[in-house]
């Protein structure tokens, strides 16, 4: 490690990294990677220590105490959060202290107790009597303040403290005061009202720092006194979390501080608040806030259980684009909408205060005119190179409906790199689908746009179908309506119309979505108007609709047709044997179509008999799906003889029908002298040990098929032995599934396994 590149780094600069590391780590893993590091850390004399007092507790500080020495501490923590007993505080406090010389804490500058007794504090107190402390910050369990306050007025003039944090101060204001001689300049309390305020900036005018945590000040009348006016306070900075003012209130509280430089307001609010609109910031004293150098603040408003409405961010911010914030004060303010969580922001740019890491929102500035989508961390300046990187949103099932859904709209109109929406599950009406549709005819980048399982039903379509006709970008659409049981948000037949109007001109749309959506013949007949002269459309999901014969004809006509659509899906459309008729002639005529679903329809063996003649001249489906369909062993044998002749096919699923072990002779036949098919399926088809006896002779001579499905069948031991045995010459399949549902015992199973690891 002598000629490590750690040797060259001055010990300063490890030393400033070490400064955000935990002391354990520092002390338990750090220190043992290598000998330059160890001498790093022993060289290193600013730990900041933390201390739970616990059961085991004692002997983790006495073993960090042997690598650290009092003297390099230079802040301590010592919290409890899970003891009631105060006795038990105090054992504890003086164990862990006797790890340590406590006489030797000589640069320990800050003492913070989380979650105290007043014996335990009192304890640490004069265990830490020599230490130069300059801030102390005190949380406590006690119930009445006074002996508390009593150690900590001795404690500030003991040591005479700079900083202290004190979540309570009502015992001071009623039964004690800041003696003048005190010298704190920070001061951190929890709440606070007006007068109390006052009465802090009177007793301590050397105070520069005041932070009002968790504080309300929400009186309706702030009187301004002539106490009020003859404070001359030297406070500089000013944070107040839990911010509750009017504007008036707000000049109210400013109106004693003279030297006022930084002023920081922090706080949840409701939409009907004051601070939410315009008026607000227009009525506050320019005069008074002109004294300000540095002002921040983060308002924000949880919408998540309330009728929520549409806010004009435009409109309110406006009052922040004055020549006073923008050119005198250089203060940028921003409205936001933040999707995940269902917020509404107010806040200057750039924030340290927001803590959320990077934030997905839509963001309106005071700086320019310009709407964005955006993940922009909080703490950094708006500009283009951090805005403009977001390609994909995925906002499933955020619970985001209309209103919400008119911000991101506004975002997308002029957005430039989002590729990818998803906005699936998300109670979506007809009118967010308005805003979604106007803004597709601005943007320029969009390709896949997901609205599956929303309310947007037949009016909302109309809307995206008239974007559909002037948009260039847009290449897949999901409008599913799987998870939707009412029938008004589905599009039905009206909607299918609009979309088969808007497919005649769309020239970029290559995947449409639209199944269950309660579309009928009807639909179907409008549907099939719009592809017969598309010609972008590749791929069609139509599952769950009710289209029956009568439907599929016009799709049928419309396939003969059409030149670009590759897959179809057809999954339970109430499509029997006249169907399929249809879809056979076409089919004779089709060339581009590689791949269609007919998936729980109901063709039967003369539907099946119908597309296997097809199959004997078609040169281009490889993907055919007749799952649940009513095949019996006849069926079988017309789909055997396709495949005999049939040279593109390459998957075939035939689950869920009534083949048997006679229909299982057929297909296994015309496995031994097809030579395209790599996938066969024949799951839940009542085939037993003798039609498994079929395929394990088909297997020895076949020399394509890579997968064998045999699941949910009744092959039991003696049929999966021979499957097993046929695998031995046979060196193309990859993955042959009979284990599942086909009464194979457990100890057969594991003998099949460990023969041939292909067997599932």
């Amino acid at each position: 490690m002598e000629n490590s590149p750690l040797a060259a780094l001055p010990p300063e600069l490890i030393h400033r990294i070490f400064d955000y590391c935990d002391f354990r780590t520092i002390l338990l893993y750090v220190r043992r990677v290598c000998k330059i590091l160890y001498a790093m850390v022993d060289s290193y004399d600013r730990f900041a220590v933390t201390v739970a007092l616990y059961a085991n507790s004692t002997c983790t500080m006495k073993s960090v105490s042997l690598n650290l020495q009092s003297e390099k501490i230079i802040s301590l923590t010592v919290y409890d959060y899970k003891s009631y007993n105060p006795s038990g505080h105090d054992i504890r406090t003086k164990s862990i202290l006797s790890s340590f010389n406590s006489a030797q804490f000589t640069r320990l500058g800050s003492l913070s107790l989380k979650n105290t007794w007043d014996n335990h504090l009192e304890c640490l107190l004069q265990s830490l009597s020599d230490a130069p402390l300059i801030s102390l910050s005190i949380t406590s369990y006690e119930k009445k303040y006074g002996v508390t306050w009593v150690m900590v007025l001795k404690a500030i003039t003991r040591w005479n403290l700079q900083k202290l944090y004190m979540s309570f101060i009502d015992y001071l204001e009623e039964h004690a005061s800041w003696p003048e001689q005190y010298s704190l300049e920070h001061l951190t309390i929890g709440r606070c009202a007006y007068s109390k305020y006052l009465h802090i900036l009177h007793q301590l005018p050397k105070l520069r720092t005041l932070v009002m945590q968790n504080s309300m000040i929400n009186e309706k009348k702030i009187p301004v006194t002539s106490f009020a006016s003859t404070i001359s306070s030297s406070l500089e900075s000013v944070t107040i979390e839990c911010y509750s003012l009017a504007s008036k209130h707000l000049e109210s509280l400013l109106l004693p501080i003279h030297s006022l430089c930084h002023l920081k307001l922090i706080s949840t609010f409701d939409l009907f608040e004051p601070v939410f609109h315009r008026s607000y910031w227009e009525q506050l004293n320019c005069t008074q806030m002109s004294k300000i150098d540095r002002f921040e603040f983060f308002i924000s408003f949880n919408n998540q259980n309330i009728d929520r409405k549409f806010i004009d961010f435009n409109s309110l911010i406006e009052a922040f684009r004055t020549p006073f914030w923008l050119d005198e004060k250089q203060w940028y303010v921003a409205w936001a909408y933040v999707p995940r969580s269902n917020e509404i922001w107010l806040y200057t740019v750039p924030n340290v205060m927001i803590d959320r890491k990077s934030p997905l929102r839509f963001e309106i500035s005071s700086i320019d005119v310009t709407s964005r989508l955006t993940e922009r961390p909080p703490n950094k300046m708006i500009g283009d190179a951090l805005d403009q990187t977001l390609t994909t949103l995925e906002l499933s099932q955020e619970d985001i409906g209309d209103a919400h859904t008119q911000y991101l709209a506004i975002g997308l109109r002029n957005n430039t790199t989002l590729t990818t929406m998803n906005l699936s599950r998300n109670q979506i009406g007809y009118v967010g689908a308005q805003h979604l549709a106007d803004a597709l005819r601005y943007n320029k980048t969009l390709a896949i746009l997901d609205l599956s399982c929303n309310q947007i039903g037949a009016v909302g379509v109309q809307h995206l179908s008239e974007a559909l006709r002037t948009n260039n970008s847009l290449t897949v659409l999901d409008l599913g309506s799987t998870c939707l049981g009412n029938k008004t948000y589905k599009i039905g037949d009206i909607g299918a119309q609009y979309l088969g109007s808007a497919l005649q001109d769309n020239k970029t749309l290559t995947v449409l979505n639209i199944d269950y959506n309660g579309i009928e013949f009807t639909g179907a007949q409008h549907l099939a108007a719009g592809l017969r002269h598309n010609t972008a459309l590749t791929t069609l999901n139509f599952d769950g609709n009710s289209i029956g014969d009568v439907g599929i004809q016009y799709f049928a006509d419309a396939l003969t047709a059409n030149k670009t659509l590759t897959t179809v899906s057809l999954y339970r459309n109430d499509i029997g044997k006249a169907g399929a008729q249809y879809l056979a002639v076409a089919l004779k005529n089709n060339t581009t179509l590689t791949t269609l679903n007919l998936e729980s329809n109901s063709i039967g063996d003369s539907g099946a008999q119908y597309l296997a003649d097809t199959l004997c001249n078609n040169m281009t489906l490889t993907t055919l799906n007749f799952s649940d369909n009513k095949i019996e062993t006849i069926g079988a044998q017309y789909l055997a003889d396709a495949l005999i002749n049939n040279t593109t096919l390459t998957t075939l699923d035939l689950d869920t029908n009534e083949i048997r072990a006679d229909g299982a002779r057929y297909i296994a036949d015309a496995l031994r002298n097809n030579g395209t098919l790599t996938t066969l399926n024949m799951s839940n088809n009542s085939i037993d040990a003798n039609g498994a006896q079929h395929f394990a002779d088909a297997l020895r001579k076949n020399t394509t098929l890579t997968t064998l499905i045999l699941e949910s069948n009744k092959i039991e031991d003696i049929g999966a032995k021979r499957l097993a045995d046929a695998l031995r010459y046979n060196t193309t399949i990859e993955t042959l599934q009979i284990f599942l549902l086909n009464g194979i015992s457990s100890d057969v199973q594991k003998e099949l396994k460990r023969q041939d690891n292909r067997i599932k």
